[in-house]
C-alpha cells in the first residue's frame, strides 16, 4: 500500500467535502502537507456549527459543549481587548488606542475598522453616570482590562451578512445614541437613528432591521443613504427595564425574542422568554409558542438560530443563553442556561470546565465556529 500522503488530489478534495465539523476539517488538513495544499483553508461547504463558549483568560479559550473539551488560541498581540459581540464566527472587539477590529480566531483573519474616535455623534449622549462608572473602574485598578472609557459608549457590535449578496457585509456598532455602520470597502463610519437607543439589528430578506430598547422596529437603507424608516411603531410588550430585545433571523421568519429579568440582591437573573414573529409586509408581531426544529443561542452581542436536526447535544425548541448585561454590569452575576419555550422551564448548564486556563468563567460568550 502506498503512503496516504500520495493520494490523488481529486480524491483528497472529495473526502474533504464530506467532512462536516470544523475541528475535523482542521485535523484533516494538518495530517500532511499534500492534504493541506490540496484543500481550501476557508471552506464554504461546512454547515453552521453549534456555537462554542468563549471563556475569559489570557488566551482565547473556546469550550465545545458537544465535544466536552476546550481549544486554546493565542490572543492577538498580547493586548487587552473588550468584547462587543460575535456574529458568523467573527468577534467584534475594541482595544487600546481606540482600535476596533473584527477577528475570526478560527480562520486567523483580522479586519481593521476605523477607530472609535472616528464614529460620528459618538459623544452625543455621554452622561455624568458614564464618567463616574469609568472613574470607579480606574480606582479599582482594572482600567487596562476595560480599555478605558470606550466600553461605556459602545454597547455592543455586530457583523451582519446577506446570504443573497455574497461578499457583502456590514459592521454595526451600537452607540448610546443611534447606530454606526461600516460596509466592506468603506473608508469611514456612517450613522443613523441619532436620537434612538437600539437593542439589536439583523439583516433579513435583503433589509437591515433594527429595534430600539423601547420596541420600535425600523428598516435602514444600508445599500444607500442609511435612511431610517419606522415599520412597527409599538412593542408587543409594555416597556420595562427588566426586558431585553433580540432580533433573530430564523428561517423563514424574523423573530423578536424578549428576555425577562429579575434583580434580587444586586444580581440579575433571567426568568423567562417570549418569542414573536414579524408578519408579512412588516404589519406587526405575532406571538410564537414553539420553535419547532430550531434552536436559538443568545447573549448580549449574539443572536443566532440553527436547525436542531443533526446537532448533537442540544434540545430542539430551546433557547440557550448566557448573561445579557451591559458592559459595565458584568458584576451583576453569571448565567448560562437552556430555556424550553414550549415547556416554560429553565435548565441551568455547567459553567466551569477543568481544561479552562482561567480560574472561572466571567461572562462566557457564544461564538459560532467558522473557517471563512
Amino acid at each position: 500500500m502506498g503512503n496516504w500522503e500520495d493520494l490523488p488530489t481529486d480524491l483528497i478534495i472529495t473526502i474533504s467535502t464530506h467532512i462536516t465539523r470544523n475541528a475535523d476539517y482542521i485535523r484533516f488538513r494538518a495530517a500532511c502537507s499534500s492534504w493541506r495544499s490540496a484543500t481550501d483553508a476557508r471552506p464554504h461547504h461546512l454547515p453552521r456549527q453549534i456555537p462554542f463558549l468563549l471563556l475569559s483568560g489570557d488566551a482565547f479559550t473556546f469550550y465545545s459543549p458537544t465535544e466536552d473539551r476546550s481549544y486554546f488560541v493565542p490572543f492577538p498581540s498580547g493586548s487587552h481587548y473588550h468584547f462587543l459581540g460575535s456574529s458568523h464566527g467573527w468577534l467584534f472587539l475594541v482595544g487600546p488606542t481606540t482600535s476596533l477590529i473584527l477577528l475570526n480566531p478560527f480562520a486567523r483573519t483580522m479586519i481593521t475598522l476605523p477607530p472609535v474616535v472616528e464614529i460620528p455623534n459618538l459623544f452625543d449622549q455621554v452622561t455624568p453616570n458614564d464618567v463616574e462608572r469609568y472613574r470607579a473602574s480606574m480606582s479599582r485598578g482594572d482600567g487596562a482590562l476595560t480599555v478605558g472609557f470606550w466600553k461605556y459608549l459602545l454597547n455592543k457590535g455586530k457583523l451582519c451578512l446577506d446570504s443573497g449578496s455574497p461578499g457583502f457585509w456590514i459592521a454595526v456598532a451600537f452607540l448610546k445614541s443611534g447606530l454606526a455602520f461600516y460596509r466592506a470597502g468603506d473608508k469611514t463610519w456612517s450613522h443613523a437613528g441619532r436620537y434612538w437607543q437600539f437593542a439589536d439589528a439583523e439583516l433579513y430578506n435583503g433589509k437591515l432591521y433594527a429595534i430600539t430598547r423601547g420596541g420600535i422596529l425600523s428598516t435602514i437603507d444600508v445599500a444607500g443613504s442609511f435612511k431610517e424608516t419606522v415599520v412597527v411603531s409599538s412593542s408587543p410588550l409594555s416597556f420595562s427595564q427588566d426586558i431585553s430585545f433580540y432580533l433573530v433571523a430564523s428561517a423563514p421568519d424574523l423573530l423578536l425574542v424578549v428576555r425577562k429579568h429579575s434583580d434580587t440582591d444586586g444580581y440579575r437573573k433571567t426568568v423567562g422568554f417570549e418569542v414573536f414573529k414579524l408578519e408579512n409586509g412588516d404589519q406587526g408581531w405575532t406571538r410564537v409558542d414553539k420553535l419547532g426544529d430550531r434552536i436559538i443561542f443568545l447573549e448580549r452581542g449574539t443572536s443566532v438560530s440553527l436547525p436542531a436536526s443533526g446537532l448533537e447535544g442540544c434540545e430542539r425548541g430551546c433557547i440557550y443563553f448566557t448573561q445579557g448585561y451591559e458592559p459595565y454590569e458584568e458584576d451583576k452575576g453569571l448565567e448560562i442556561g437552556c430555556y424550553a419555550l414550549e415547556g416554560n422551564y429553565t435548565r441551568h448548564l455547567l459553567c466551569c470546565h477543568p481544561d479552562a486556563k482561567s480560574t472561572c468563567w466571567v461572562a462566557p460568550k457564544w461564538i459560532t465556529p467558522c473557517l471563512w
